[in-house]
């Protein structure tokens, strides 16, 4: 078992992407095209790991998100993009 911390991180596949562009309420706090969040989410992840973490990637589903954040009461936001993204995480390690 390794010591290393690790990092849920969302990863979305291109048609994903651009459907999360249309359901959150601020498209313009994200990335343009699928290909530069791709490449900036690339980059992220070998910055993390360069730095010890296990980066986790887990494969978002913006309609299975967007039933999370009605069952919690909450927009598809930053904040709870992330809070899914562990979720998941650790739903699929139990």
């Amino acid at each position: 078992m390794s010591n290393q911390p690790v990092l849920a991180f969302a990863w979305y596949q291109s048609d994903e992407w651009y459907h999360l562009k249309e359901v959150v309420d601020d498209p313009s706090t994200l990335d343009d095209t699928y290909e530069e969040w791709r490449n900036n989410a690339e980059s992220s992840v070998a910055g993390y790991r360069a730095n010890g973490y296990c980066v986790d990637k887990i494969s978002i589903k913006i309609s299975e998100l967007l039933i999370w954040c009605e069952n919690k009461g909450v927009k598809p936001e930053g904040e709870a993009r992330a809070e899914y993204t562990v979720y998941l995480a650790r739903k699929r390690d139990k």
